[in-house]
């Protein structure tokens, strides 16, 4: 556990997977940082599956879990829909919702192991 006045940031997850059948991939990456009013778990992360033949000026977005505190209306811990919606996520730790994402990917088709 970070201490509080702790401003250690250690990059705890990074993993990239590419979809070539479905032109998709999917990229997580994580952070402890400091416990503060912005990252009151003590973590940051990201966490997206998209397409990698997004036209130009398109992030090809499919489906992304963080918890970037500057969303307006947003929950701390949401996802991001291809349609553009946020929806909320349970946050029961790290790895907990890494394991949810993967399955998202999963239900999408993909053939994650």
């Amino acid at each position: 556990m970070i201490a509080e006045d702790d401003n250690t940031v250690t990059h705890v997850l990074d993993v990239r997977e590419r979809f070539p059948t479905n032109a998709t991939y999917a990229q997580v990456s994580a952070h402890r940082v400091p416990r503060s009013e912005r990252y009151p778990d003590g973590v940051k992360y990201s966490m997206q599956y998209g397409r990698t033949d997004a036209p130009e000026g398109e992030d090809g977005t499919i489906v992304r879990y963080d918890n970037f505190p500057d969303h307006p209306d947003a929950p701390l811990h949401h996802k991001h829909t291809e349609d553009g919606g946020i929806e909320r996520v349970d946050f029961d730790g790290l790895l907990a919702l890494y394991r949810d994402f993967k399955q998202e990917v999963r239900d999408y088709g993909e053939p994650w192991g």
